[in-house]
C-alpha cells in the first residue's frame, strides 16, 4: 500500500483545491493531480467529482477522508504516548527510605542506575512513608498499608552492638542505649525488645536518643550496647556484636503509590532498588 498517494489526497480535502494542496506540500499542482489520479485508478473508485477550479469529495471519498482521519489522530496520540515515554526518563523520583538503608550503603549499590539515567532527580525523603509524599517507599513492616502497591523485598536483620571493649565486660555491666525513630513498626519494636529481653533484660538506660545518626557515635564511645539493623551494624569498623546476640528478622517491603503506576522513571528505579536489594540479600538479613 503506497500511504503517500493517500498524503496528497488528505492535503486536498483539508486545502479545498490542488493548488493550495501543492502549496502545502511543496509540489507542483500537476505532481498532485497525478497522484489523486494515480489513487483514483488503484482503488477503481471516483474520489472528486472535478467543478472548474474546485473539487468535490464523492461519497467513497468521503467515506475515505474519515477514515484518514482516524487514521491520523490514532499516530499522533502514539507521537504523543512515545513522546511522553521518553519524557518519563527524567524528572524527579520521590523516594521515602529509612535512614538506616542509605547509611548502610544502599546509594552505593544503586551506583548503576545513578551512572545510567543522568536525568533523573531522586529526592530521598527520610522516615518511610509515614513521612511525606512518595512515589518508592522502602518500609519495615510486616502489615503495608492497603492502598499501596507492593510486595515484600526480604528481611532486614537486627542484632546487638556496642563497641568491643565494651562487649569485654561482664554482662551485669552493660548499659542499653535507646533509640526512638530506629524503626518505628510494630513488627521492629518487637524484634528490638525480644534482643533486648533474653540478653540485657533488667540492663540500665544510659542514654536515649532519636535516629541513627545519634545513636551511632553513642556506641562507638562505649556509651552502651543498642539494637541496630545488621546493614549498619556490620559496616561500622568500630562496632561489633554482643556475642550469643543472634538476629531477629524484620520483613522490607518496597512499595509504590498507586499515582506513580505507569511512570517509566519510576518503574525503573524500582527495578533497580529491587536488584539492589536481592544482590545485597545476605548482608541485609545479618547472615
Amino acid at each position: 500500500m503506497d500511504w503517500d498517494d493517500f498524503k496528497f489526497f488528505s492535503a486536498v480535502v483539508r486545502s479545498g483545491t490542488v493548488r493550495a494542496a501543492a502549496k502545502a506540500l511543496g509540489v507542483h499542482p500537476s505532481t498532485v493531480t497525478r497522484r489523486l489520479e494515480h489513487l483514483e485508478t488503484r482503488l477503481g473508485v471516483k474520489l472528486f467529482n472535478r467543478r472548474g477550479q474546485g473539487l468535490a469529495l464523492t461519497a467513497a471519498g468521503e467515506s475515505a477522508a474519515a477514515g484518514l482521519q482516524r487514521i491520523e489522530r490514532d499516530i499522533a496520540g502514539i507521537e504523543r504516548n512515545l513522546q511522553r515515554s521518553g519524557d518519563e526518563l527524567a524528572g524527579p523520583v520521590r523516594a521515602a527510605v529509612p535512614d538506616f538503608l542509605l547509611l548502610g550503603g544502599l546509594a552505593d549499590a544503586l551506583d548503576g542506575f545513578f551512572n545510567a539515567y543522568d536525568d533523573i532527580q531522586i529526592e530521598w525523603l527520610g522516615g518511610g512513608p509515614a513521612a511525606a509524599s512518595f512515589d518508592v517507599a522502602l518500609e519495615l513492616t510486616a502489615s503495608p498499608a492497603l492502598d499501596l502497591i507492593g510486595r515484600e523485598a526480604g528481611a532486614v536483620g537486627f542484632s546487638l552492638y556496642g563497641r568491643r571493649s565494651l562487649l569485654a565486660r561482664p554482662g551485669s555491666a552493660l548499659k542499653w542505649i535507646e533509640a526512638a525513630g530506629l524503626a518505628g513498626d510494630k513488627a521492629s519494636d518487637a524484634a528490638i525488645a525480644r534482643l533486648k529481653s533474653r540478653h540485657l533484660d533488667g540492663a540500665p538506660t544510659a542514654a536515649r536518643c532519636p535516629d541513627l545518626t545519634h545513636l551511632l557515635p553513642l556506641l562507638r564511645a562505649g556509651v552502651g550496647v543498642a539494637a541496630l539493623p545488621c546493614w549498619v551494624g556490620d559496616a561500622d569498623a568500630g562496632l561489633e556484636r554482643l556475642p550469643g546476640a543472634g538476629v531477629e528478622p524484620v520483613p522490607l517491603w518496597l512499595l509504590r503509590a498507586p499515582e506513580s503506576r505507569g511512570i517509566r522513571r519510576v518503574r525503573v528505579f524500582v527495578d533497580h532498588v529491587q536488584a539492589a536489594l536481592r544482590d545485597n540479600a545476605a548482608r541485609l538479613g545479618g547472615g
